[in-house]
């Protein structure tokens, strides 16, 4: 059986291509070129949206400047006077612990530290703002004989912590840490701020 004989004449379009045979329908390189172009936009678009929905960074928590202490004065009552066993706190570091009045106390709170050393830690409300409350601890807590040795954003809450250090009579170096929260506002817009004071031993060498 012989095979057939292709066609000996081939018809060109105007620009002398050839085209294809009778029936079947030209291929356009122009759709081939859009399904690259499509995906490579869905990949942009979708890039975007990752970048659009990524956290920033956490915003700078703001030092205010100290001033008024808002009519803040220390408060005669020391919480952590009850706590006091086998001596400790000694006096001298007991009687230097500052709290502010007004305020009242919401009571002890957990501090997850060392059970072998003193360790006492106590939550407060104030009807003082977060700048006064700053400004009293900043200028009281120095007045007391501590060193304020860091000013910053706690490392699991909002707001200001101040950290100080003292040398105590018992030979340890002992720490006050005190954490303002931000002020917040009622529905009648009054003002309260809480804020946590802890005291603890830290080392003999610190």
């Amino acid at each position: 059986m012989a095979l057939e004989t292709p066609p000996s004449h081939v018809e060109h379009d105007r620009h002398g291509r050839p085209l294809p045979p009778p029936g079947i329908a030209p291929t356009s390189l122009k759709w081939a070129l859009v399904v690259p172009l499509v995906a490579v936009v869905m990949l942009v678009i979708v890039v975007l949206i990752n970048v659009a929905d990524a956290p920033g960074p956490p915003p700078a928590t703001v030092i205010p400047k100290v001033g008024s202490l808002g009519g803040l004065t220390v408060s005669p009552v020391n919480p952590f006077v009850p706590q006091v066993a086998a001596g400790e706190p000694v006096p001298d570091i007991l009687n230097s612990v500052v709290i502010p009045s007004p305020a009242t106390s919401l009571g002890s709170v957990p501090t997850g530290g060392s059970a072998t050393s003193f360790d006492a830690a106590f939550r407060y409300t104030s009807p003082a703002s977060q700048g006064s409350l700053y400004s009293f601890f900043s200028v009281e807590i120095k007045a007391h004989g501590w060193k304020i040795f860091s000013v910053g954003k706690p490392v699991s809450s909002k707001g200001i912590e101040i950290l100080a250090q003292k040398a105590g009579s018992d030979g340890w170096y002992w720490e006050q840490g005190v954490v303002i929260q931000p002020t917040v506002f009622s529905s009648t817009g009054t003002q309260s701020t809480t804020f946590k004071v802890r005291l603890y031993q830290a080392s003999a060498d610190a």
